[in-house]
């Protein structure tokens, strides 16, 4: 395999890291959303664990990232 490969598929995998990070900030924006007009204080608590759990591939793609993909 070449530099220029391994280079290419980097860089790939960074892009695509990068836009799954894009996703997860979309995501959490959208349960704000729904945290802020939902009803009861049950389904706020359940919005607020969703959230938490984006938070947390959010955070798995961030160190990933970080070790250089």
């Amino acid at each position: 395999m070449s530099m220029e490969q391994v280079w290419m598929e980097d860089w790939e995998e960074a892009l695509f890291l990068w836009h799954e990070m894009e996703r997860c900030r979309e995501i959490v924006r959208q349960l704000d959303e729904l945290e802020r007009e939902a009803p009861t204080s049950a389904l706020r608590e359940e919005v607020r664990q969703m959230k938490r759990q984006v938070e947390d591939i959010r955070r798995a793609f961030l160190g990933r990232m970080s070790s250089g993909a």
